[in-house]
């Protein structure tokens, strides 16, 4: 005949499976708090800016493959060359994508492997973060910072830079700076080819133009009211 469990064995295995399963959830519902770099996406009033910036990008893109088939060289630079400007405008608005940017330029500064000009950044850094909405993320990239700054000033394990990307990518919305950035490279290659007086043809603009669009279709797509 099987032994019943004694009410007090079974009180303490119900406990303990209990234990573990809050526990479990525990580490669950953490690891889903924890912020998706490149998931800090504006807001609808922000999207709206930048698609103004895009749009008028755009344009000027358009103007520019314009003036290439009317084979009016300066005309192609010009529009070329203020698409480039308002283009870099876009990828500086809202307060993650400037601060994003402001740590890009901290690891910038550094000059032939030296790491002497970083530490006169970090109160600078530090400053840019309180400006963000106390969120996760912010909290995430503030963490990245900081450890950064360990490494720098107390010799802390770790690398200085991998620390400043990963802080910069925990603030950046990858829906949209991916293509902006795919953007800005072929413009830039683009200008690079007039400048060293290439020629220059309708389809070299194509994949300008398609991530243009890429980036527009995301932003409308996203601040519909």
């Amino acid at each position: 005949m099987q032994k019943l469990t004694t009410p007090g064995r079974l009180h303490s295995y119900i406990l303990f499976t209990l234990m573990i399963y809050v526990s479990t959830l525990s580490v669950a519902k953490a690891d889903n708090l924890q912020p998706a770099p490149g998931n800090y996406c504006p807001e609808t009033n922000i999207l709206l800016i930048i698609a103004e910036d895009l749009s008028a990008s755009l344009n000027f893109v358009m103007q520019s493959r314009a003036a290439q088939t009317r084979n009016n060289p300066a005309e192609i630079a010009r529009f070329l060359d203020a698409s480039g400007v308002v283009l870099k405008q876009a990828t500086s608005r809202g307060a993650g994508a400037r601060t994003a940017l402001l740590i890009n330029s901290t690891i910038l500064s550094r000059v032939n492997e030296s790491n002497d000009q970083l530490l006169t950044w970090f109160p600078l850094l530090h400053s840019a973060l309180l400006t963000l909405p106390y969120d996760d993320a912010r909290s995430a990239a503030d963490d990245a910072v900081g450890r950064a700054e360990g490494i720098l000033r107390d010799g802390q394990n770790g690398n200085v830079i991998d620390q400043l990307k990963k802080a910069s990518h925990f603030l950046v919305c990858d829906d949209l700076n991916l293509p902006l950035q795919a953007a800005i490279k072929e413009q830039m290659r683009l200008m690079a080819r007039i400048q060293k007086r290439k020629p220059v043809v309708s389809k070299d603009y194509d994949k300008l133009v398609d991530s243009l669009r890429t980036a527009l279709a995301y932003v409308l797509n996203n601040s519909k009211t």
